[in-house]
């Protein structure tokens, strides 16, 4: 079943979308007002709305029943009180989350046209825009701005829209404000990096990136840009270091924006809580992440991906005896379910229960023998029975694939140097000596600077000498 998407049918609906929401002159010349500076209000930029709309209709023979019910009953709610933006508003959100962006559209601006003041309608219905009419959405941002100056997300979604439409200089200023409200806000630091670097200031860009960097060291967007500009500054081996480590980051950078965040959250179909879950496990707010998971499996407990989610969390929060059942509860519904067999692996290994940790890690090999979690846990277990060449064999392998989550690459880089002083200290110098290059390589990969790297080459460099006499 599909979350939801804009309405093939209700050619009355439709029309009054058209009515209501697109200037005769079109998009085109509403640009070129924004761009002319004419009028001084994005307000004026904006179609006038002085009728009453009708009520949207959603094509929703697709979508889940959760989602259904849902917005009939925002529906119904906004027949019988057809003069209240606070229901209109409602309703919008509740298509906006499940993806009818045209009929959210048309429901923000009776919002608005009931509560002209009202920032949310304002603002959420610009969001509606902005994959559809980056012109609308800059004079609707524009607008929600003027409502709430203070309010950086808003800030920040208004540069990126004037971006789309070249306007640079003004997208300049309204990331500088949002950074005034917010200095810890990385994207904001990451605007103000781009347009400076695009403008040639690469002083100013590398500051402004640098604090970035700091702020969300573990995002592609991020460092591939930092990268860009150490290489302008003639800064090479840092930018190539960088741009390494930029191939193996994930792109996205979450950005925190209550009021958008308001809409996920009614957002009743399986897919948003799986990914409301996997938000919040990536920023690191694990009980929340914990608590999509659960909500979920309590309406669909034979949810195998619920399931197997929530082990991953489990495993996170370091509850090994959790993840076990949770995987094994994945696994029943779905034998085949990819990841569900490391995971249990791993929180096996946890539990002490090596045997069955070794038994599922070579399973998850035999099929995909580049699984960097599995080798790693496979070199554990032979590292535990003093194995060496097998543990060596391992890690080799580990190190071959790369570890581009940092949880990964920081155990690989642990048992690097347990095995290196379990060498040296069997005069095995030069074996000693190729793990602590395959520990410099991880870190030029993830784009270490010197500090860190020194003490690893100054090791390196001992073990070499030692080697040699």
């Amino acid at each position: 079943m599909s979350r939801g998407r804009p309405q093939r049918g209700g050619n009355e609906c439709r029309r009054e979308v058209r009515r209501l929401h697109r200037p005769t002159s079109g998009c085109a010349d509403l640009l070129v007002r924004i761009r002319s500076g004419v009028v001084g209000s994005s307000l004026l930029l904006l179609p006038a709305v002085t009728q009453a709309a009708e009520l949207p209709a959603p094509d929703l023979t697709a979508v889940e029943r959760r989602v259904r019910a849902a917005i009939e009953k925002e529906l119904a709610t906004a027949a019988r009180e057809p003069d209240s933006p606070s229901t209109w508003g409602r309703l919008a959100m509740t298509l906006h989350a499940h993806q009818f962006d045209e009929e959210a559209a048309a429901a923000y601006a009776e919002g608005s046209r009931l509560a002209p003041g009202d920032f949310r309608w304002v603002y959420l219905r610009a969001n509606v825009e902005e994959a559809r009419d980056p012109a609308m959405a800059t004079a609707l941002y524009g607008r929600a701005v003027e409502i709430d100056p203070a309010y950086a997300p808003a800030r920040i979604r208004l540069a990126s829209a004037m971006e789309k439409v070249g306007l640079a200089a003004d997208a300049d200023e309204h990331y500088r404000e949002a950074a005034r409200l917010e200095p810890d806000n990385a994207v904001a630091h990451l605007g103000l990096g781009r347009l400076a670097l695009a403008r040639g200031d690469v002083d100013q860009a590398t500051r402004h990136l640098e604090r970035a960097y700091e702020l969300s060291p573990e995002t592609q967007a991020v460092v591939a840009m930092l990268s860009r500009a150490r290489h302008r500054a003639g800064d090479r081996d840092g930018a190539r270091r960088l741009a390494q480590a930029a191939r193996e980051l994930p792109p996205l950078l979450h950005q925190r924006d209550p009021r958008r965040a308001e809409v996920d959250l009614l957002a009743v179909d399986s897919e948003s809580f799986l990914r409301r879950s996997k938000t919040y496990r990536e920023t690191g707010q694990l009980q929340a992440s914990l608590g999509e998971l659960r909500r979920l499996i309590e309406l669909e407990p034979g949810n195998a991906q619920a399931h197997f989610a929530a082990a991953g969390v489990h495993d996170r929060m370091n509850r090994p005896q959790e993840a076990v059942a949770a995987a094994r509860r994945a696994l029943e519904l779905d034998p085949d379910l990819a990841g569900g067999r490391a995971v249990l692996a791993g929180a096996l290994f946890k539990l002490g229960q090596f045997g069955e940790a070794a038994a599922e890690a070579e399973r998850v090999l035999a099929e995909d023998p580049a699984d960097i979690h599995m080798l790693l846990v496979t070199t554990m277990l032979a590292m535990r029975e003093n194995d060496v060449e097998r543990a060596l064999e391992r890690l080799d392998r580990a190190a071959g694939v790369g570890a581009s989550e940092p949880r990964m690459r920081e155990l690989m880089i642990q048992l690097q140097l347990e095995l290196a002083d379990a060498l040296g200290g069997a005069g095995l110098y030069d074996d000693a000596a190729r793990r602590i290059e395959q520990v410099v390589e991880t870190l030029e990969r993830a784009g270490a600077g010197d500090s860190e790297l020194q003490p690893h080459r100054r090791r390196l460099s001992q073990y070499r000498e030692r080697a040699r006499g």
